[in-house]
């Protein structure tokens, strides 16, 4: 009987262990390739724990020491389920408690049940039950990919479903004009900043915070499309060839905006070239519909290509380009420019930072005048453009000093921006903590070190998130002349918040520069 008492324990411990596998999948897209990519160097003391924990716990089960048995699991299962439930209450960004996950739970809840209940009617002996619970929590990591082996057919069919209804949905408002916006980096602020002019005039609909995978589009029409929508604006993300295609047959939009095109998640991509081939998968459907497309040509890879297509192109730099900005001014305090297109020309200011962000408001005011906003509800609706959260935000910080929140950019020139940013407060101690950039692929080490140099060259003080990691910005800085005594090398952010808070006081700004989640942090 308290042999049958452990293996039960040891299975209710082994549902409380997957919680953290079922964490680090859901933040690798559910991928089981990315989840073991992930896995690699993660061999730790724990895991050695474990295997010890396991062993005694199947020796003394196989000498009927009950008794010891036990005691062993009682501690083992206290310590996985102390130690489980302590890093999902500490990551940054925390396991979300989907369907999708709350279906792990009840496929991993049967295989114990099942079981359980072959050892109660003594198909299996105790002692091996307990060597099968002992294995799934050392090899917790297997276990959840098995399961998600095992839900992948009905995890399709699910999609399937639910993508149809939200297409019939769709077809139900001919009506409806759909806008897809894609790019490597800007989409996100492009698509809040179009939502806000287009509302000036018209019902309009955004794809929510980073809803922008085809789920994420499916979710919103099925959950928040009404009939009276006149626009939806579609943000479309995409790691590998053929998402942002994916997303265009449940979307079907008509007029697509393409920001940028970039180095970015090459190490899902495989090379620049299929970046560029996918981003413009958006353009080549809008095409085939007769649509418009509004091509940013400051980009190089999309200026080699937007001769393909019926396109509105936007510029800050290339004066060839539709819709132009001049005397722009930048600063602190926001921006300050004049638009260009058709006959129109009239000056924008906003509070919006970064002279990035001009780029997006000149794609949004290109379509907002080809749909007949008036030129006053433009301009007021720039004028009263805010930060989107995490996006060079800025905001009130400890000790009275400003925090310039820039957390959710992840892209080399955006970066660079960044730090031509906090290098306008020049008469401010400027503070600068980043962990640095990731899925770069092979121009992961180039980008960092173009960071630590940029950052070396607007920053008074410099801490760099993660030992590893930080080796190729730190690398920058130092090559930037900037001095060792004001740079710092933190474990974590926790540690880095200890460092540059008694630096902190309201002469001071501090920037966030991306932040990654926690199967980043090495």
């Amino acid at each position: 009987m308290i042999l049958q008492i452990c293996a039960v324990l040891l299975f209710l411990t082994a549902m409380v262990t997957i919680t953290r596998q079922l964490h680090f999948l859901q933040l690798n897209s559910y991928f089981n390739s990315r989840f073991f990519d992930y896995l690699k160097g993660e061999f730790k003391l724990k895991t050695v724990f474990s295997i010890i924990c396991g062993a005694l716990v199947a020796i003394f089960a196989i000498f009927d020491l009950s008794v010891l048995t036990l005691i062993v699991t009682v501690i083992f299962s206290a310590i996985r389920v102390y130690y489980t439930i302590y890093k999902i209450k500490h990551a940054k960004k925390g396991i979300v408690f989907t369907s999708r996950i709350k279906r792990f739970y009840i496929s991993a809840f049967v295989i114990f049940a099942v079981l359980v209940v072959l050892m109660l009617c003594g198909v299996i002996s105790p002692f091996v039950t307990i060597i099968i619970a002992c294995s799934v929590i050392v090899l917790s990591p297997f276990f959840v990919c098995l399961i998600n082996l095992i839900n992948a057919p009905f995890e399709r069919a699910i999609k399937r479903y639910f993508i149809n209804d939200a297409k019939k949905i769709l077809k139900s408002m001919p009506n409806l004009k759909i806008i897809g916006l894609t790019g490597s980096y800007g989409k996100t602020s492009t698509k809040y900043i179009l939502g806000r002019i287009l509302s000036e005039k018209y019902n309009t609909l955004i794809t929510p915070g980073s809803f922008n995978t085809p789920m994420g589009v499916v979710i919103t029409v099925r959950n928040h499309l009404k009939p009276q929508h006149e626009i939806f604006v579609v943000e479309m993300g995409a790691k590998k060839v053929g998402d942002i295609k994916e997303i265009c047959e449940i979307a079907n939009p008509q007029t697509a905006v393409i920001t940028s095109v970039g180095p970015q998640h090459l190490n899902t991509f495989g090379s620049i070239e299929n970046v560029v081939k996918t981003k413009f998968e958006l353009a080549d459907f809008v095409k085939q519909k007769g649509g418009k497309v509004y091509l940013n040509v400051d980009n190089e890879y999309i200026n080699a290509k937007s001769g393909e297509y019926d396109s509105v192109t936007y510029a800050i730099n290339n004066g060839e380009a539709d819709v132009i900005a001049k005397d722009v001014i930048s600063s602190k305090n926001g921006l300050k420019f004049t638009v260009c297109y058709k006959d129109k020309e009239f000056t924008l200011t906003t509070s919006l930072l970064g002279s990035h962000n001009i780029l997006n408001i000149l794609s949004a005011v290109a379509i907002a005048i080809d749909l007949e906003i008036p030129e006053n509800d433009i301009k007021y609706a720039v004028e009263n453009l805010s930060a989107t959260e995490h996006r060079l935000e800025l905001k009130p910080f400890i000790n009275g000093a400003l925090l310039i929140d820039d957390a959710y950019n992840a892209n080399p020139s955006g970066c660079l921006e960044a730090m031509r940013v906090i290098g306008s407060f020049s008469l401010m101690k400027r503070i600068v903590v980043t962990p640095g950039l990731v899925e770069l692929g092979e121009k992961e080490y180039e980008c960092n070190k173009a960071l630590g140099l940029e950052a070396a060259q607007n920053a008074d003080v410099i801490i760099l998130v993660g030992e590893k990691r930080s080796i190729p910005i730190k690398e920058g800085v130092l090559e930037g002349g900037f001095s060792q005594e004001n740079l710092y090398i933190a474990k974590t952010f926790s540690d880095a918040v200890e460092i540059f808070k008694p630096m902190c006081d309201k002469n001071t700004v501090v920037i966030f520069e991306n932040d990654l989640p926690d199967n980043y942090a090495k």
